[in-house]
């Protein structure tokens, strides 16, 4: 499984308890103990916040999120479409500042977080199932 530790994320919005009071703003995982499922996310105040994995959002895979936009273009606006377009041309660069922007375009409204984020519990098991199916193949 990747390294956790520096990857952009952004506290889901939505989340109706956060005492660190974050909803909706984009910070880097600084620790994780997955044991415990907890993260701790570093903001750009300098201040530190602890989540579990079910509050904290990260982009979907460029290559999945490509294609839900190619596969879900008739379910979407012509502005949806573009912002996501957007994000995902963003997500070809591995620099904060691309990775960055397009974080906050995803933040911009319900409709492009739900089309472009996902939680990190839920991308964690993406990349376990992931990790096991390349194990799988390897020892064939």
């Amino acid at each position: 499984m990747e390294e956790l530790s520096g990857k952009l994320v952004a506290i889901n919005p939505l989340l109706t308890n956060d005492p660190s009071f974050r909803q909706g703003q984009i910070g880097i995982i600084a620790m994780a103990d997955l044991k415990f499922d907890t993260v701790s996310i570093g903001f750009s105040s300098g201040e530190m916040g602890k989540y579990s994995t079910d509050a904290v959002l990260v982009l979907k895979d460029k290559r999945d999120l490509y294609h839900d936009i190619m596969t879900g273009v008739g379910d979407m606006d012509r502005n949806t479409f573009k912002q996501l377009l957007d994000i995902n041309m963003k997500q070809e660069h591995a620099d904060y500042g691309h990775q960055s922007s397009a974080m906050k375009i995803a933040l911009s409204n319900p409709e492009m977080l739900k089309r472009s984020t996902i939680s990190l519990a839920e991308y964690l098991s993406i990349n376990q199932v992931n990790d096991i199916s390349h194990e799988t193949a390897f020892k064939r």
